[in-house]
């Protein structure tokens, strides 16, 4: 008996221990979207042209950035999966099937008034969500040292049946306490 309540003690322990490799994703899975990106951008030798804003100074340059580059690149992005939190199960008004006024697009949307990371995530396709043309997103951060909003936009175009990048920007403002605000913008366009 005495054994036996062990060895269910450690199964019990030992099984709870284990995580589950697959992560539901309840909005949008950003990390997919920027996989498959950096999988397609391996070997194909774009070229990154990009222009970036910073207060009154700017600066352009053009390089041809390897793997691990473009994974740099593209790690903003990233950031924004935070909506995808068990803690924002929710917390996002989902509309899908609007059509864009400017575009022959559709968009869906993930709208939140909660104060929380991720304001807004909205996704631009042509027919299908697999056709997935833009990414829009407001990112903002507030705390009583620094208040910060960030707005991406990624744009992609159809290249051989796939979808891949075809450039993207992240502008906004970030305020420190006792110091001015600073405007930043980076835009960047892929050539393949």
């Amino acid at each position: 008996m005495k054994y036996t309540l062990v060895a269910l003690l450690a199964v019990l322990v030992f099984g709870s221990c284990q995580n589950d490799a697959r992560t539901a994703k309840n909005y949008f899975d950003i990390d997919s979207l920027i996989d498959r990106q950096l999988d397609y951008l391996k070997g194909k030798n774009a070229t990154l042209t990009k222009s970036a804003t910073i207060g009154r100074t700017a600066d352009k340059v053009s390089f041809k950035p390897d793997s691990s580059a473009w994974a740099k690149e593209l790690q903003v992005f990233r950031h924004l999966d935070i909506i995808n939190k068990p803690i924002y199960t929710g917390a996002y008004k989902v509309t899908d099937g609007v059509k864009d006024a400017n575009s022959n697009l559709i968009i869906k949307s993930f709208v939140t008034d909660r104060e929380i990371p991720v304001k807004s995530l909205r996704l631009y396709y042509q027919g299908t969500p697999k056709k997935l043309r833009k990414v829009e997103a407001t990112l903002g951060e507030q705390n009583t040292l620094y208040y910060t909003t960030r707005d991406f936009t990624m744009e992609l175009e159809d290249i051989g049946k796939q979808w891949v990048i075809a450039g993207y920007e992240v502008k906004g403002v970030q305020k420190m306490i006792l110091r001015d605000s600073v405007r930043f913008a980076i835009t960047s366009k892929v050539a393949y």
